[in-house]
């Protein structure tokens, strides 16, 4: 006889077990549900192939690539602060959406700024600030869009498998908005493949929306950062018939501010960081061992409510141990290890 499983009221769980017996026709409704999984299969594929070929025309054409890179960057310093902004919040959110590193982006945003306002570090971290942190929000909140809406159900069947996406879901289901606000202040968690991962968990659009403020002060300090430096670095070239005074007083005054400033912003980032590690690693405490709980049972065949293990003996408890262990060190963001590593059973 087949023992029915038994599911925690109100809530359907996230991984799905393993069916021990298949239906031996599909409804309407799965033959639907079917057809959908191919749409998304096939966008997924053209969505790669057009990434591919980008790829292959970027490598094909790169010394021309690299011309008119500098070319735009010239284009830049020339043009409105509107205008530059606009095209540095496009650059950002494209970025975002197709997964590519935006960081240099935030450091081209101060350098431009730097100069479209004449070497005014104030003025130009605020627009630059301005610029990609709207980018990066954006893009993060059309790939969390894309991720939910096209490809969720896909990635979910490919990636149940995989013990980082079960911690995730678990953290995000207790935690909601502040897991996303603390893992966006991480510099070891990458922020593109964030807003996919945050996809597939039931977090709102609205919660994270409210956790993509974490990338603000990253994002405020490297343009900060970039501003600076280039100022400095403008001063350095000042043109004046004044000559030296002008050139010493700068030096006395605005790169004593400069420094103060950005020495004091190195400070709050520092703690801000070490302040979402710290909560990070207690969201991990808290969550883990229900996670590894639940992965005990399941291994039994069996469903039971998420709760210590107060009743676990013998091999049970070592087996238990190990679990906890195995996804404390898949969940470390400064390796990211869980995202590649496939889940074993806790018998293995």
């Amino acid at each position: 006889m087949t023992e029915e499983r038994q599911h925690l009221p109100g809530r359907e769980p996230f991984l799905q077990t393993r069916a021990l017996s298949a239906p031996a026709v599909l409804s309407a409704r799965e033959a639907r549900r079917g057809l959908c999984e191919v749409a998304q299969v096939i966008s997924t594929a053209l969505l790669a192939l057009l990434v591919l070929l980008l790829i292959v025309a970027a490598w094909t054409h790169r010394q021309k690539l690299g011309g008119a890179t500098k070319d735009l960057c010239h284009r830049l310093f020339d043009m409105e602060p509107v205008e530059a902004g606009v095209l540095l919040f496009a650059a950002t959110a494209i970025a975002n959406i197709f997964c590519l590193p935006s960081f240099g982006l935030w450091i081209g945003a101060g350098v431009v700024f730097a100069h479209i306002f004449k070497g005014k570090v104030l003025q130009g971290c605020i627009a630059g600030t301005v610029a990609v942190f709207s980018g990066v929000s954006v893009g993060g909140l059309i790939s969390f869009g894309i991720g939910r809406f096209l490809f969720r159900s896909c990635l979910i069947r490919r990636l149940r498998h995989l013990e980082w996406v079960e911690v995730l879901d678990e953290i995000v289901e207790q935690e909601g908005w502040k897991f996303v606000l603390v893992a966006r202040m991480s510099p070891f968690l990458p922020l593109e493949a964030l807003n996919y991962a945050c996809s597939l968990t039931s977090l709102s659009t609205a919660g994270f929306a409210l956790g993509c403020l974490g990338s603000l002060p990253t994002t405020a300090f490297w343009v900060w950062t970039a501003a600076s430096a280039e100022s400095l670095r403008m001063s350095e070239e000042t043109d004046d018939t004044d000559g030296d005074a002008v050139k010493q007083a700068y030096s006395l005054t605005d790169k004593a501010i400069i420094i103060g400033l950005s020495m004091i912003m190195l400070c709050v980032l520092m703690i801000l960081l070490w302040s979402s590690k710290k909560r990070y690693q207690d969201m991990l405490e808290r969550r883990i061992p229900a996670v590894a709980f639940r992965r005990v049972v399941r291994s039994q065949e069996q469903l039971q409510e998420p709760r210590l293990p107060v009743d676990l003996e013998g091999g049970q408890r070592e087996t238990y141990e190990h679990e906890v262990h195995r996804l404390r060190e898949s969940s470390n963001p400064r390796l990211w290890r869980g995202l590649l590593s496939p889940s074993n059973s806790p018998e293995s």
